[in-house]
């Protein structure tokens, strides 16, 4: 198989690319329900393209690239149900890009196919990797920048592209906040391994905060701009600890990936086969895999799809094994191994996937116009959503803090801009703001145990 796949890349890539489509069309027939946070993404792109304004209007902590992103989406008219096809569709680019860096610089000889294939494969891991989140989306730059870096060191005359690699990284930023953290990695790794001057060092600086002035100066223009960096100072300096249930959660499902990566890093340490270049590589890599765990201080959540900035290296990491071995029946084991281990855990997501496939809906109102006061994000997919709380975390503390007057007028404006027909109160905040604005809450009658029809 392995002889097949290193010797027929085009062939094998296009065959990858086959299972791949196929298996992310069984995703969209088992009926699974969304992930909470990828209907908050889809309802971003609605309420961007219905006028509210980002941060201001919508309380999220999403990268704004990546809300951009979903109200093209919108805007195309594409709905939740192609976003196994759409995070397919980056997960080839991203495997593509990374099978044409190693080929590219001659990291490892004669693999063909098999980078793709290896990247490929760890991306099916769990089925939350068939979501186009902003992790994913960031991702790609970071692969982008990985490749510049190599490039710039595959010599040591490092040229002004260097300022690619800042551009590169502000926009996996933008997609992304966490991976604010990994700028260190770039600017570490062109120091020791590149004959890179401070002139280019300040390039990389300048690409960088390029695409950060145009963005602030957008959303300048918009009048948001201080939501923006009251965003990202929340997001970039507010650190928390995985806690040990989301860790062996994270762990399990990334096992695989994690022992294929451990066990190439050992099998190639002071391996005489790695040519010079390479070992540079190798070490980058090293460097990448080590600020990916910084950043994960700032995740906004645990959720397994943001951990996906440890999978290239592993991935690469992995790759020595099929290059150091020499006999070929140990690579076919090794190879099979994988594939089975992640058919198994895969198999196992799928099982407790089951649990929640078509979950009854909370309440019987089909197609109107609804606002959720609370966590109940589900209900959006039945009905059309009315204002901006599309994440309720970070909406709460504004209706909690109604004696505020400018909490009152925003409530007001809300209303004002998008008023619902059906108000569902799961957290009984619909009084509070009785007491505020009852010019509002007296035009709504309940109908039933927490839901308000409009009068």
């Amino acid at each position: 198989m392995l002889q097949f796949i290193k010797s027929n890349s085009l062939i094998s890539i296009l065959l990858f690319c086959l299972v791949g489509g196929f298996l992310a069309f069984v995703q969209t027939q088992q009926g699974f329900t969304y992930f909470p946070w990828e209907i908050k993404n889809y309802l971003i792109g609605q309420k961007l393209n219905q006028g509210f304004r980002l941060y201001k209007d919508i309380r999220d902590n999403t990268g704004p690239f990546a809300t951009g992103f979903y109200q093209l989406l919108d805007f195309f008219s594409f709905s939740i149900s192609a976003n196994p096809y759409i995070a397919f569709s980056i997960i080839c680019l991203q495997a593509y890009l990374f099978q044409r860096c190693i080929l590219q610089f001659d990291l490892m000889p004669k693999l063909g196919g098999l980078a793709f294939g290896i990247y490929l494969l760890l991306f099916h891991l769990t089925r939350e990797f068939y979501v186009p989140d902003p992790a994913l989306l960031g991702l790609t730059f970071l692969l982008l920048t990985w490749r510049e870096i190599i490039q710039q060191q595959k010599t040591l005359l490092v040229n002004d592209r260097v300022f690619l690699v800042g551009v590169y990284l502000a926009t996996a930023t933008l997609l992304f906040p966490a991976y604010f953290w990994v700028l260190p990695w770039a600017i570490l790794s062109l120091l020791f391994y590149s004959g890179i001057s401070i002139r280019q060092i300040i390039l990389v600086l300048i690409g960088y905060l390029f695409v950060i002035t145009i963005t602030s100066l957008v959303f300048s223009f918009r009048g948001n701009l201080p939501y923006l960096w009251q965003v990202y100072r929340q997001s970039l300096f507010t650190f928390q600890l995985i806690s040990w249930e989301e860790s062996k959660r994270v762990l399990l499902t990334f096992a695989p990936a994690f022992l294929l990566g451990i066990w190439g890093l050992y099998k190639v340490v002071g391996n005489p086969k790695i040519r010079a270049h390479a070992q540079k590589a190798q070490q980058t890599t090293i460097i990448w895999f080590f600020f990916s765990f910084l950043s994960m201080a700032n995740f906004p959540a645990f959720h397994r799809i943001n951990f996906v900035i440890l999978l290239p290296p592993l991935a690469y990491f992995g790759l020595n094994i099929f290059y150091v071995i020499k006999k070929n029946w140990q690579k076919e084991l090794v190879f099979v191994l994988l594939v089975a281990s992640v058919f198994i855990l895969a198999k196992q997501d799928y099982k407790e996937g089951e649990m929640t496939i078509k979950q009854k809906p909370l309440l019987s109102i089909s197609g109107q116009k609804l606002l959720v006061l609370g966590p109940e994000i589900h209900e959006y997919l039945h009905n059309e959503m009315a204002g901006p709380f599309v994440n309720w975390e970070l909406a709460k503390p504004l209706l909690s803090q109604l004696n505020s007057y400018k909490n009152v007028i925003t409530v007001q404006e809300y209303f004002a801009k998008d008023q619902p027909t059906y108000i569902y109160d799961s957290e009984g905040y619909l009084p509070k703001i009785g007491q505020h604005l009852p010019s509002i809450t007296q035009q709504y009658v309940l109908v039933s145990p927490k839901l308000y029809r409009k009068k």
